[in-house]
């Protein structure tokens, strides 16, 4: 399936178009570039996905590719018949063209067997759907440990979330961890700190996953990807939320924990 995007060239000496102007109207370059300019390349927000039986669906969303917007304004079906591989959702750049009065960028849509994706190439999402099973998807999802189940939910870790600096988890992710953590009485106050974050924060960047990690546990960490900061706030997530560590009470508190 291809997917274009449409933008207006406006030159001196052309004749003025409904069209253009039309284009205008509903979609705004210099505002994206302005809001995103500082962001690295990836979701920006939508590409919900969900299998309704018979297809894979894909939401509206917008991406962002180096100094371009995608605006995907409707969804997306995809047949799906790969049942038992695991399988990843890819949105990736294909072609260019221009003529003179218009830009146009095309991106493919494709349900593909995991592999590593090169360079204008994003996943959406992976899993691996058994016959006759529902795709258990966002609304589905029960915990932050529900996230990377093995069969018949989808698993949006490795989705690249378009942030300052490079790209993080998305959103929702972080908000299951901090909704599980705020809660246990097992938390201290950096967890709690993170949490807060993590719920009330549109966007939390790698950076601070890493700052936060590397205060928790004592160790320096740079260079990962969204993997390794999932599976190491997992990690974190089962001692808090579900093993033996205990909030520390500060001392000369008379037992109370406070947080400012």
């Amino acid at each position: 399936m291809e997917i274009e995007q449409i933008f207006p060239v406006f030159e001196e000496g052309r004749i003025l178009k409904r069209d253009s102007l039309d284009f205008i109207r509903d979609y705004a370059p210099d505002f994206f570039r302005l809001l995103f300019g500082e962001y690295g390349n990836g979701v920006i927000a939508g590409f919900s996905v969900h299998g309704d039986g018979k297809d894979i669906v894909v939401g509206p969303g917008i991406l962002k590719h180096k100094d371009s917007f995608l605006c995907m304004k409707e969804e997306a079906r995809l047949e799906f018949d790969l049942y038992g591989q695991l399988i990843q959702v890819v949105l990736k750049k294909t072609k260019s063209r221009a003529s003179l009065d218009f830009k146009t960028e095309c991106y493919g849509l494709s349900l593909e067997p995991v592999r590593v994706l090169g360079e204008g190439e994003y996943e959406l999402g992976r899993f691996l759907l058994e016959p006759g099973a529902r795709l258990r998807a966002y609304e589905d999802y029960k915990d932050f440990d529900d996230l990377s189940t093995e069969f018949n939910t989808l698993n949006p870790v490795h989705i690249p979330f378009a942030s300052e600096g490079g790209t993080t988890l998305m959103p929702f992710i972080l908000r299951l961890y901090g909704k599980g953590v705020l809660s246990s009485p097992k938390a201290e106050p950096l967890d709690l700190c993170f949490s807060a974050a993590c719920l009330n924060s549109p966007c939390v960047s790698a950076q601070f996953i890493q700052s936060y990690l590397s205060a928790r546990e004592g160790t320096v960490l740079a260079g990962q990807d969204n993997g390794y900061w999932y599976q190491e706030l997992k990690r974190l997530y089962a001692r808090l939320v579900s093993g033996g560590e205990k909030r520390q009470k500060p001392k000369g508190l008379g037992g109370k924990t406070m947080i400012d």
